[in-house]
Order: structure tokens, then sequence, then C-alpha cells
């Protein structure tokens, strides 16, 4: 992984060939917004896959997640747009590991309240171990009420 700082008169599409990575995944990896509107002293983040793999007919995220014998959670960690989305696509390419996969695990914990935005609920998710939801309610006077 390759951390690198934008200097004045970059473009996110200078940066890619830089490193030699597609603009896509420079964005899509970075949760960059506007790729046009990168700011001097912004970091970027460079990963680069160790395992890549194309999804064909019949493909479901089950089914590459089993062939490489690594967890849903691992492909959804590994793209998170995916998350958010209903349908894989043949002829798309998925990023089953990279190079500096994880040597250690952590528990990692979250909480949220009940009126969480369902996606990024979903994009949120398979960084966590466990996720406690948080919720009260009040009256008039101010009291909290016994849930």
């Amino acid at each position: 992984m390759i951390i690198h700082v934008v200097q004045p008169g970059e473009t996110i599409s200078s940066i890619a060939e830089l490193y030699k990575v597609p603009v896509d995944r420079l964005i899509l990896e970075n949760g960059i917004l506007n790729a046009e509107n990168l700011v001097v002293g912004q970091t970027i983040v460079i990963v680069y896959p160790l395992i890549n793999y194309t999804i064909m007919e019949g493909d479901t995220l089950e089914s590459i997640a089993e062939m490489h014998n690594v967890s849903l959670m691992q492909i959804l960690r590994n793209n998170p747009y995916l998350s958010v989305r209903q349908y894989i696509y043949p002829g798309e390419t998925i990023t089953i590991s990279y190079d500096t996969e994880k040597i250690r695990t952590i528990a990692i914990g979250g909480y949220v309240y009940s009126y969480i935005n369902k996606e990024i609920l979903r994009k949120t998710l398979p960084f966590l171990t466990f996720l406690t939801v948080f919720d009260y309610q009040y009256n008039a006077k101010g009291e909290i009420n016994n849930l």
C-alpha cells in the first residue's frame, strides 16, 4: 500500500498513470466524489490487488467467495461498492485479495441509531465485528421512557 499526497497540478489521471493503476479503482477505493476537485495535500491510498476475478455468467458473490476460499465479508470489504448494489455483472472485475492483507484480527464494534441511512449501514457492516442499535424515547416532560 502506498499513500500519495496530492501535489499542485496533479489530477486523478496523472496519479493513476504514475502508479499504473486504473483511474476508476482509485476513485472507488478512496471514496472520491468529484475527481476534478482534488486538493493539494489530500491523501490518496494506492493498493495493489493480489488476486482479481472477472465475474462470469451464473456467478454469485457467495460462489466466488467459496471458489477462492475466502469469506463473503472479505469480498465485500475489498469491493465496498458491491454492498449497495443488488446485482453483479459478467465481465466485471472484482478484487479477491490484496498484497497487504491483514496480519492480525481485532474486534470492531459500532453503534447506530434506528433511523440510520441503510446505504451507509450496508457499506459499513462488512468492516464491523458487532453492531449495537442505540435508541431511546422521551416524553413531553423530557424524561426518558422505558423501552
